[in-house]
């Protein structure tokens, strides 16, 4: 008796276990309607979703699930419960950690490999100490606010709780070992997940040398101030000058993106503190005209348009040709 109970009890278990399972499992690939956007503040992210490029991918497939991270993920979606019927929550409230950008960024590899792995290759992969620790940069300019604004725009806390500023810059160093390897500038930096589906218009007469302004743009800014992507194609052109001559830039939404932390200094003077822009010959041309998007490699670029068995736009590694500013 004792035996046959026993079995039937582990027979009870074993079957609530297994509804317990298959119904998490159906709750997790169901129809967003009839799961997540019963929360009232998830609505406004769902409607983005239904007319965003990923509006083919489940929910879970980009957020994760309760168990995806183990007692992480289960205490954090634990406590995404707990603030629903504890608190009065509003959209605008719900704010994904830079734990969470990075999480999901790990499962934006699993679709888009090659983008992943250019960027893993490119400069925009950099690290927290690459760019908080560089010591001759700190020895110039000490770290301050706005670096957050490009370099960390995801990072919770702010220049105080990330960095010891205290001393010389030698001794400037990052607080949590954890935070130094992270990198600085996410996928979520230049994309945003919920966005429009991109329109791209076709080249004008074929010309597959010029790169047309976006109707709707793969690309967003993620502007760490407002807590918000906005389309690249929407973001404003700082006017820049060269020797008291404006200096005309692209219209290109993905130059625009470039230029929002590849930017003069206050004098707007082409060239100055991080700016790139294009002058002289190459005045004009959008950045990825030259530079892969996401690699930011401009080899063998020049051969896009000039003769490529001319020697002085063979690409030799290391070294780029040189234009002077204002040459033609």
């Amino acid at each position: 008796m004792n035996g046959k109970m026993a079995l039937a009890y582990l027979a009870a278990a074993a079957a609530i276990c297994a509804l317990a399972f298959g119904g998490y499992s159906a709750w997790n690939y169901a129809d967003p309607e009839y799961t997540c956007v019963q929360c009232h503040e998830i609505k406004p992210s769902h409607e983005k979703w239904k007319n965003s490029a990923h509006a083919g991918v489940s929910c879970v497939e980009c957020h994760g699930t309760a168990v995806s991270n183990g007692l992480h993920s289960l205490k954090e979606k634990a406590g995404m419960v707990f603030s629903h019927f504890s608190k009065d929550v509003s959209h605008s409230d719900i704010k994904l950690t830079e734990r969470q950008r990075l999480d999901i960024m790990e499962r934006c590899a699993a679709c888009h490999e090659d983008e992943f792995a250019k960027w893993r290759k490119g400069a925009h992969s950099t690290t927290y100490a690459n760019i908080f620790e560089d010591k001759a940069h700190n020895s110039q300019e000490k770290p301050y606010w706005d670096c957050l604004r490009c370099h960390g725009m995801f990072y919770g806390g702010n220049i105080h709780s990330l960095m010891s500023l205290d001393g010389e810059c030698e001794s400037w160093k990052i607080r949590d070992e954890k935070q130094r390897g992270l990198p600085a500038i996410p996928c979520m930096a230049c994309h945003q997940i919920h966005s429009e589906k991109p329109k791209i218009p076709n080249f004008e007469n074929g010309e597959k040398s010029r790169i047309p302004a976006c109707a709707v743009p793969r690309t967003s800014f993620y502007s760490r101030a407002d807590g918000a992507h906005f389309r690249t194609d929407r973001l404003m052109s700082v006017k820049r000058y060269l020797e008291g001559r404006e200096v005309g830039v692209s219209q290109d939404p993905n130059a625009k993106l470039c230029y929002n932390c590849h930017s003069p200094n206050w004098t707007r003077e082409a060239g100055t503190s991080d700016d790139r822009t294009p002058v002289g010959a190459h005045e004009g041309m959008s950045c990825v005209v030259c530079h892969d998007p996401h690699s930011n490699s401009a080899a063998n670029s020049c051969a896009k348009c000039h003769d490529s068995s001319d020697e002085k736009y063979k690409f030799k590694p290391g070294k780029c040709p040189k234009f002077a500013l204002g040459a033609k």
